[in-house]
């Protein structure tokens, strides 16, 4: 990129970009369900719903410091992540949205076969000996794996989406929480 194109493609970018966990899924309360149920089909409990509705409220208070702000959502193709995005998008007025997309690069880490739940069980305990963030899953993707995938996405983002006279959020329903300015290295925390 030339520099004389910098600036202008600078201005497009969102000024911050917020990856949020689902809410609670019926798999976060019985492991059992995905052996019976596909990992994309699981779905929020009635708790969950209540936490993306909270949720929504918490992000709509940090995007919204300045009168002229807008957001983009992204969000994977999973049961549980639409339906957290259905009960974040409640705290947003229509015409603060830009509009939405359903993206499967930012979908869940991929654990692998988890019709057995024995053999889930010892290879989650594995990785805790190993080290969560670089271990790899059998027939599954490692947290870094994650990463790299999720980051693509954002970075390949299009921004011709993003008004440069509006500053914008986008926010992904996703297994992790990032709340970093465009302009600076990327941080992870949860929300208070």
């Amino acid at each position: 990129m030339t520099r004389q194109h910098q600036p202008q493609c600078a201005r497009r970018l969102p000024k911050r970009i917020i990856l949020v966990r689902h809410g609670e899924s019926q798999g976060n309360l019985d492991m059992s369900a995905y052996t019976t149920t596909p990992d994309y089909r699981i779905p929020l409990t009635a708790l969950g719903a209540e936490q993306a509705r909270a949720a929504g409220q918490r992000i709509r208070d940090v995007v919204a410091g300045s009168g002229n702000w807008k957001v983009y959502f992204y969000v994977s193709p999973y049961a549980r992540t639409r339906a957290t995005l259905r009960e974040i998008g409640r705290a947003f007025p229509r015409d603060r949205v830009i509009g939405a997309r359903e993206e499967c690069r930012v979908r869940e880490q991929d654990f692998g076969n988890f019709q057995v739940e024995e053999r889930m069980r010892a290879v989650k305990e594995t990785r805790q000996r190993f080290g969560r963030f670089f271990f790899r899953f059998p027939e599954g993707e490692s947290a870094a794996d994650v990463f790299d995938r999720v980051a693509s996405t954002i970075i390949r983002s299009e921004p011709s989406r993003f008004s440069p006279s509006s500053p914008s959020s986008l926010l992904l329903p996703t297994p992790l929480f990032i709340d970093t300015p465009i302009n600076e290295p990327m941080r992870l925390r949860r929300l208070p």
